[in-house]
């Protein structure tokens, strides 16, 4: 990797940011400190000269001048700090302390203090900055007062010792901002190192999956970093990618067998149909109506297994909405109450109110209407009973119960697949698809379908025991 694209790394340019914020960050705070500590230290100066100067202006008033530059030319105090001198008007040292005398002797306070500032008035503080030869620079902070005729006393301390506190904090900060910033590079290197590493491994995965690879995944680290849970998020989109995939072509390869036998049963039908048109003109028109009609039921027999394929292939209902149970009931039954009347049996209706299932109306609709079909379909007399209620466990249950012909035991669990017709049904239209599409429809809802015995016998009004007869009911999970 070059450093042109290295430095295009976030992790690395990240640092540098974090660097830089740090730097300005510090410099700000130390800034801070050293007008802080600047102002501290000039007050405290202030105040040191000013109770010297109040302490030499008691001396002068009480004891006189000579009394005053004898003290101060006896003044050899540890206090090194302090600077003390007596001028006359013609600006002569008529009095100095130990520390002024050794400056003077460095040749560095010659001349330096500014008496003509002083007029009846005192001055006000006075910066100065002493260069001795051939030794470090001084600086002095100080004031310079008149005590009366031909006297004036200037009185200052050294504040050198700030200053070189000062570039030693400066020093400092230089050999920890230089420390800083390689300790940083060498940081972000590590850093950028190893979010590269784990970014490359999801690239790398990535990649496999757009070649096709669907079995790729990305290795955890078991760290439980953000990577990790990145990582996890990836692999279950991948894993759920992988089934809807599956699952397309399994519904693909459904579709294909599942309309092969319809498909070979059109075909037969046809050459029968155009045999009998050979054979005698005059049936055309019938041929043509039984070939639409097995036609037609290709079409729906494509469209069931295309639902129940898109259920499978989704696992779940499509633009699920919270409706009215009752509304979806009652819209069934007004449907399918005249059909059974049409055909001499009884439709009765027992609707609990207050039910709300979320699902797909469209789906659930076509699921009911297979059941209220085949009751129809199957029951030569008695009748038939829709109820919608909530179960002990809180589920809400679509219920068809007939008095028809019923289903063995041992066959419930198989007319739920597709395309399976028992004997008793070869007769009746249909292609053995009703069942197997509520099926998939409850599974798709979160529900079941459940099929059991019938009420009994139906003679006068009565049922005399129980079975034949059927029982089918779809049962979707409370809201």
């Amino acid at each position: 990797m070059s450093w042109r694209s290295f430095l295009r790394q976030t992790p690395f340019r990240l640092t540098l940011l974090f660097i830089v914020v740090y730097a300005f960050v510090a410099g700000m705070i130390f800034g801070y400190f050293y007008f802080a500590n600047a102002a501290e230290t000039r007050a405290l100066t202030d105040m040191r000269v000013r109770m010297r100067v109040e302490h030499f202006r008691d001396i002068y008033e009480v004891q006189g001048p000579e009394a005053l530059r004898r003290i101060i030319a006896h003044d050899d105090s540890p206090d090194w700090f302090m600077v003390e001198q007596v001028h006359n008007d013609q600006g002569q040292v008529t009095a100095q302390n130990r520390r002024a005398t050794d400056l003077v002797s460095q040749g560095g306070l010659a001349d330096a203090v500014p008496m003509s500032a002083v007029g009846a008035q005192d001055s006000e503080p006075v910066q100065q900055r002493i260069d001795p030869p051939g030794s470090k620079s001084f600086y002095l902070r100080g004031q310079v007062v008149r005590l009366g005729p031909d006297t004036r006393l200037y009185v200052a301390m050294d504040t050198s010792w700030a200053d070189r506190g000062w570039h030693m904090g400066v020093k400092a900060i230089w050999g920890g901002a230089g420390l800083l910033i390689v300790l940083g590079l060498m940081a972000g290197l590590l850093i950028n190192r190893e979010v590269s590493r784990s970014v490359h491994d999801l690239m790398k995965v990535l990649d496999a999956v757009k070649e096709g690879d669907l079995k790729a995944r990305v290795v955890l680290r078991e760290s439980g970093d953000e990577f990790d849970a990145l990582a996890e998020r990836i692999n279950d989109t991948l894993d759920r990618m992988e089934g809807t995939i599956g699952n397309l072509k399994y519904a693909g390869d459904a579709i294909a067998h599942d309309l092969r036998t319809p498909l070979s049963r059109l075909r037969t039908r046809l050459e029968v149909a155009l045999y009998e048109v050979e054979t005698d003109a005059a049936q055309a028109p019938d041929v043509l109506e039984r070939a639409l009609a097995d036609t037609d039921q290709l079409l729906r027999t494509f469209q069931t297994v295309f639902a129940m394929s898109r259920l499978e292939a989704q696992g779940k209902a499509p633009d699920p909405q919270l409706f009215d149970a009752q509304a979806l009931a009652c819209d069934m039954a007004e449907l399918f109450e005249p059909l059974a009347q049409d055909k001499g049996l009884a439709f009765d209706t027992e609707f609990a109110s207050n039910l709300k299932v979320y699902g797909n109306r469209d789906f659930l609709a076509q699921a009911l209407s297979n059941l209220l079909d085949n009751a129809i379909k199957y029951t030569e007399n008695g009748g038939i009973t829709f109820r919608l209620r909530q179960t002990s466990g809180g589920d809400v249950e679509f219920s068809v119960t007939d008095t028809g012909q019923g289903v063995p035991e041992a066959d419930r669990l198989r007319i739920i697949g597709r395309f399976v017709r028992l004997e008793s049904s070869r007769s009746l239209p249909g292609v053995g698809l009703g069942l197997s599409l509520v099926e998939a429809v409850a599974r798709a809802h979160g529900g079941r379908l459940a099929i059991d015995e019938g009420p009994g016998i139906y003679k006068k009004g009565i049922y005399v025991n129980r079975g034949p007869g059927l029982r089918t009911a779809l049962v979707l999970p409370p809201v």
